[in-house]
């Protein structure tokens, strides 16, 4: 090795160095001017020598653009998601489980952490040397961001030390943020340069992180914090606390706010400590973590889908802020439900900016009474959906009451009120009512079981709180509202048909129904001669439909968009009919043996496949798609509630009923709403009611929310 061999080497070890007391410990020992020189020569080096560039070279934090898109890339170990507490009491019963599931009364160490309000992403270490970084994505599989992650100077692209020798293989977790101060210049240059502004921190760091030019991320000003271990190998920890320790005599950069507590009343105190200095910290924050420290209880303690047992996340209360109502208007839904919505004047919520507040119903628009003027206390519920909490009246020359529009806004179609109809039997010689029912098959069963009594059976149509557009599909918000629907996450997930070029391909006549998205190749130059289109998006385009002609049953059961069929309820059609075609020839009486489904659903359900308006394009559809059914068999074989009935009462703090509903239906469960002797098992929360006293009456197994991860990792245990 020359001399200037060794002299490029030692100059990136010293910038590297430099780097580390700049970005990380704040104690810069040398000049920017020092330090500028210094990069000088390395790159002169570098271009005089370009067979020495490695990918660890400090010269190489921008990265070439890539070709396409960002390629996805599996995580080693899956990167999870957290159980959430709102309160003591929830902390105080997360710690209870632990010691459940553990066995005895055993001392707890946690380690714990702010909650940072950024971007989760991955870095993956071969050898000390970083070779990949990627977003959370789905937790399973992520994008491969690494131009962009390598453009972040705190993250360092060789690992430093020699107390601690590198692992062959490391996945460090951790968060990607932008500072509140860096956040407001950002923004401030942003305006100064007539650019869109980001509306929160979090936003700005998502955002950066994906763009397809590592040079912008790289103008962005991205800090990141490590706060986790996936995948090692080659190296073995006790806990978390030497993995951090570890983590930062590496470079890595670790929070200095993490805190290590010696019980679940401690964990609380740090909780109350963050939170009253929330304001201080120089980052956007969102709650405290508490993690199980020592990693082989960790083990011990496992998992439950998408969550580990041994960590959660005490979120902040939500944050309520004043603001003005401008006016009131009505949102017409895909199933032409109208919806009353507070336009408000624009505030920040939480690190967001809040405009619009949804109202729900007429009966949430009669209890609050808001009108323009008037003034409103806002919340973000959970810290995400806006909520009116309280209406403050305006004291002088107040506007009037909100009236029920009698026109569709958008078509001008009348305005009808949404009628549920209820059964009643009333006996023949007393005219005293017996029973209701929400539908006449129950009624008629509820008669022929009782032969030779003498009922009359009447209907009577009750008003809902709900009006709806009588236009149907010639509403384009009803019309726009289905394909939008249809085209989502999670129906058909067709990619790159956002709302704006979805309206534009309903407008211009390209699509008229769902069978029309999958001939959309045949008019390729077209659509490349319309606004926002090219031949680049056009191809994209073409190759997500394409992608999505094959589709599970129940996926496209649930994009068809019939009234009040969910996820669940259709993958609970799906897996009891098998096939469309079986479904489509489903009558009343077959789908109410359908378990969770009750006569109102399955009102719906026979409403929509015995209308000829539906069923045509269904079958023209049908004939572009590959439909892939349920294998019946297969699917009951080793799952643990194969054919048991299982029901759900009361609230359940850690995670929410539609969560476990689907982890019981994916093992086999038929999750229904009612109590009866072929009830197996009843779920039963806090505040759990009569459900739960009958299902004692019935000698049903009951199972404590508490131990829903228990119950469904092993259910003999219960």
């Amino acid at each position: 090795m020359n001399k200037l061999n060794k002299r490029y080497l030692t100059i990136q070890e010293q910038i590297r160095t430099y780097d580390h007391e700049y970005y990380i410990l704040d104690t810069p020992s040398i000049s920017d001017r020092e330090y500028d020189e210094l990069f000088k020569e390395l790159h002169h080096i570098e271009s005089e020598h370009p067979d020495w560039v490695t990918s660890e070279s400090p010269s190489q934090r921008v990265g070439i653009k890539p070709a396409s898109d960002f390629s996805t890339f599996k995580h080693f170990t899956q990167m999870l998601s957290l159980a959430n507490a709102f309160n003591e009491e929830d902390l105080r019963n997360f710690h209870d489980r632990i010691l459940k599931n553990l066995g005895n009364d055993q001392d707890i160490n946690y380690f714990c952490e702010p909650k940072m309000d950024g971007a989760a992403i991955s870095l993956i270490y071969e050898k000390g040397i970083l070779t990949r970084g990627v977003t959370r994505g789905d937790g399973t599989l992520g994008e491969d961001i690494t131009s962009n992650i390598r453009t972040i100077r705190s993250i360092p692209l060789r690992l430093v030390g020699s107390k601690h020798p590198f692992p062959d293989l490391l996945e460090v977790r951790g968060e990607a943020f932008i500072s509140k101060s860096d956040f407001d210049v950002l923004n401030f240059k942003a305006t100064q340069n007539e650019e869109k502004v980001f509306a929160n921190p979090r936003n700005a760091a998502a955002g950066s992180l994906r763009q397809l030019d590592p040079a912008i991320t790289s103008s962005r000003p991205l800090a990141f914090f490590a706060h986790g271990i996936g995948s090692c190998h080659g190296k073995k920890f006790k806990d978390l606390q030497e993995i951090f320790e570890v983590f930062s005599s590496w470079g890595l950069p670790i929070n200095n706010l993490n805190h290590l507590a010696s019980s679940i009343t401690e964990c609380h105190k740090y909780f109350q400590r963050i939170e009253s200095s929330r304001d201080t910290i120089p980052y956007e924050i969102d709650g405290v973590v508490f993690k199980v420290n020592e990693l082989s209880i960790q083990k011990q303690l496992g998992e439950i889908a998408r969550s580990p047992r041994w960590a959660i996340a005490h979120k902040f209360p939500a944050e309520e802020v004043f603001t003005e109502i401008e006016n009131i208007d009505f949102q017409v839904g895909r199933t032409g439900v109208l919806t009353p919505v507070a336009k408000l004047k624009t505030v920040n919520v939480g690190g967001v900016n809040v405009s619009n507040c949804t109202l729900h119903n007429l009966d949430e628009l009669t209890r609050l009474d808001p009108r323009p003027g008037d003034g409103a206390l806002i919340k973000r519920a959970g810290d995400v959906i806006p909520k009116m909490v309280e209406v403050i009246p305006k004291k002088k020359n107040r506007s009037n009451s909100v009236k029920t529009p009698k026109k569709c806004p958008r078509c001008n179609a009348e305005i009808v009120f949404n009628y549920q109809s209820e059964w009643r039997i009333v006996d023949k010689n007393t005219s005293k009512l017996i029973k209701r029912f929400s539908s006449n098959y129950e009624a008629k069963k509820f008669q022929d079981e009782n032969p030779g009594s003498k009922f009359n059976i009447s209907e009577e149509r009750l008003k809902t709180q709900f009006i709806k557009c009588s236009g149907g599909d010639n509403c384009p918000e009803i019309f726009q509202g289905k394909f939008s629907h249809f085209v989502s996450r999670k129906a058909m997930d067709i990619d790159g048909l956002g709302q704006e070029i979805l309206f534009t391909l309903i407008n211009k006549k390209f699509i008229k129904d769902f069978s029309d998205l999958y001939s959309l190749a045949d008019h390729r130059s077209e659509l490349e001669k319309l606004e926002r289109f090219g031949k680049r998006s056009v191809d994209n385009l073409i190759q997500s439909i394409r992608k999505s002609a094959s589709v599970e049953l129940h996926r496209l059961i649930y994009a068809l968009g019939i009234e009040e069929v969910g996820e669940t309820t259709s993958r609970n059609l799906a897996n009891y009919f098998g096939t469309m075609n079986l479904f489509l020839k489903s009558s009343f009486e077959d789908l109410i043996a359908v378990p969770d489904i009750g006569p109102r659903v399955s009102s719906k359900i026979t409403d929509y496949i015995n209308d000829m308006e539906n069923i045509k394009p269904l079958q023209k559809l049908l004939n572009c798609l590959n439909v892939i059914n349920p294998d019946l068999k297969t699917a009951s074989k080793d799952m643990k509630f194969s054919g048991l009935q299982i029901a759900i009462t009361g609230k359940i703090s850690s995670m929410s009923r539609d969560e476990v509903k689907n982890l019981l239906i994916t093992e086999g469960a038929k999750v229904t709403s009612s109590i009866s002797k072929k009830t197996a098992y009843l779920i039963a929360g806090e505040n759990a009611g009569s459900k739960l006293d009958k299902a004692k009456t019935l000698g049903v197994k009951i199972v404590d929310a508490i131990d829903i991860n228990n119950f469904i990792n092993d259910p003999e245990k219960f």
